[in-house]
């Protein structure tokens, strides 16, 4: 496996926070992520706040038992009943077969970062993934995405239920998911590692109650030797620990959200979009009723639905988050709050979009006499086969080239070298000596009838269109001769860059799996990266 970086310019926001520009690390409470001097102020900030890390520990062995966790994962939970204990933590909601490449990424770079930290802070640092089995939008997580007939197919798993319940406690029937696992497989294509793969694949399927149970019990297979501890922020298990922290959020709601509004808009004056939509009275958290999640409102009397169909005043939401906190959950803004009051975050590994959404969210956890933890944006990589590497040598291209650029403007001028037969001359030729001859007739009608010549000139373009026909069907025999040379190009930026996005952001890791076998991840996992903000190409 070799290693190349390149610098990417797709976020000017996370680029200037990698950087250290004031206009945009002004917003956070930790200003470089890179500078290990920054561990030690959020060590020692750490110290000052308390987690419920017995009552923690007791879960996460729970959990993380059932979906199949490693003795090195049962040693990191252990470890977290110390209160020197540090987390470094990524989270992503619950993709079909770990979802997109990203997914992967983030694990790998929580995993890495801890190792780092706690080799730098000589105290125990253990990476955690935030499954986001809260959310309820099945469209973003019920499928896989393949490469099939020269572009990018969408293979969904509908739904079960219109209710907009939580990811968690979407339950699914395996035998509908069957069909739906053969389907994605038969499109990755057979090779020596296909038939284990799936096997193995369809045993864990058969053992997993929800999407999100499938999602985790993936991710532990392939990072339990490194001791990835899981979380499901949708179990009702975990949301039991969550009683007092929901209660504090209900009491200064108004102050929660007066406070996301303000950084908002000084984000607004520094020429920043928001981030977050900003809705007037949002209360920032769901509340379950009949298994589906309803966004609360602030209103005169307490608490009340969007559409006012349903109303709650303040009094019995607190009784509520005490009897039945499993009936809330936490949106965008107040999930990191939550994720603060649980764990002993040192740093979040963050992707582009999720380092923006934060950067307003400062103030809020003021408001709880807080600092937001140290924002570290995740590894980011394209993947290189063998194959592709072989292709892109045979075209003359670099990766660098076909991600800055795309392959367009590459095929053209490939084309335009390497085409057998040259038309164009000869056509242009003939158009101009069948123009020159033909002036003697235009010259022979305006003699007869002056009438004659838009006839005339009419039936010499009827001829230029004819002598256009030909062309045409000759450059059609001329580009099928070059067919396949120039669909290499194309299959180079569908790997690369299917539809003009990041490979990372499309493709599934089990696309590699099937191709190159098992072990990708080990090795994926043990290359030494640098948090330098670079985006790495490895060629495997």
């Amino acid at each position: 496996m070799r290693l190349e970086e390149m610098q990417l310019h797709t976020s000017p926001f996370l680029e200037r926070y990698s950087n250290g520009d004031s206009d945009v690390v002004r917003f956070f409470d930790y200003k470089a992520p890179q500078d290990k001097r920054e561990w030690t102020k959020r060590q020692q900030e750490l110290k000052r706040y308390s987690f419920p890390r017995q009552e923690l520990t007791q879960y996460l062995s729970f959990y993380n038992e059932k979906i199949g966790s490693s003795p090195k994962t049962s040693d990191h939970i252990q470890k977290l009943n110390s209160p020197e204990t540090l987390a470094v933590v990524g989270g992503q909601q619950a993709g079909l077969l770990t979802g997109p490449l990203l997914v992967i990424y983030k694990c790998i770079s929580t995993i890495q970062l801890a190792k780092q930290a706690q080799k730098e802070l000589n105290v125990p640092v253990v990476p955690i993934f935030w499954i986001a089995g809260e959310d309820h939008d099945m469209d973003e997580i019920n499928h896989v995405m393949v490469p099939m007939n020269n572009t990018a197919k969408k293979i969904s798993l509908k739904a079960a239920s219109s209710v907009k319940s939580s990811a968690s406690l979407w339950n699914w029937n395996k035998e509908d998911v069957k069909p739906w696992l053969k389907e994605v497989f038969r499109a990755f294509g057979e090779t020596a590692f296909t038939s284990d793969l799936f096997a193995e694949t369809e045993r864990i399927l058969e053992k997993s109650d929800s999407i999100v149970t499938f999602f985790a019990k993936l991710l532990s297979k392939w990072f339990r030797e490194e001791g990835l501890i899981l979380l499901d922020s949708g179990d009702p298990e975990f949301k039991k620990l969550q009683s007092r922290a929901l209660q504090d959020m209900i009491i200064k709601n108004s102050e929660i959200d007066a406070a996301f509004i303000s950084q908002t808009n000084e984000l607004n004056k520094s020429g920043y979009r928001d981030p977050i939509e900003v809705q007037k009275n949002n209360a920032h958290l769901f509340y379950t009723q009949d298994n589906e999640r309803i966004l609360l409102y602030r209103s005169e009397n307490g608490f009340t639905s969007k559409e006012n169909d349903f109303s709650i005043t303040e009094t019995e939401l607190l009784e509520e988050a005490v009897q039945f906190p499993e009936r809330f959950s936490n949106n965008v803004v107040t999930r990191p709050l939550m994720q603060e009051f649980m764990l002993p975050v040192l740093s979040f590994i963050a992707g582009p979009g999720e380092i923006s959404y934060w950067a307003v969210l400062g103030k809020v956890f003021h408001q709880f006499n807080r600092k937001m933890p140290i924002l570290t944006p995740r590894l980011s990589f394209t993947l290189v086969t063998d194959h592709i590497q072989k292709l892109m040598k045979s075209k003359e291209l670099t990766v660098k080239q076909v991600i800055e650029k795309g392959t367009d403007d590459f095929k053209r001028e490939w084309f335009s070298q390497n085409r057998p037969i040259e038309t164009n001359e000869s056509i242009e030729t003939v158009k101009a000596e069948i123009t020159a001859a033909y002036g003697k007739l235009l010259k022979l009608a305006e003699e007869i009838d002056k009438k004659l010549l838009p006839v005339a000139d009419h039936n010499l373009k009827r001829i230029h269109s004819e002598i256009d026909y030909i062309e045409h069907k000759m450059e059609q025999r001329v580009r099928k001769k070059v067919k396949e040379p120039l669909a290499e190009f194309d299959e180079i930026m569908l790997q690369l860059k299917p539809t003009g996005i990041f490979q990372e952001r499309i493709w599934n890791i089990y696309q590699f799996y099937n191709e190159l076998g098992p072990d990708l991840v080990k090795q994926l996992i043990q290359y030494p990266y640098e948090f330098n903000g670079k985006h790495k190409i490895l060629f495997l």
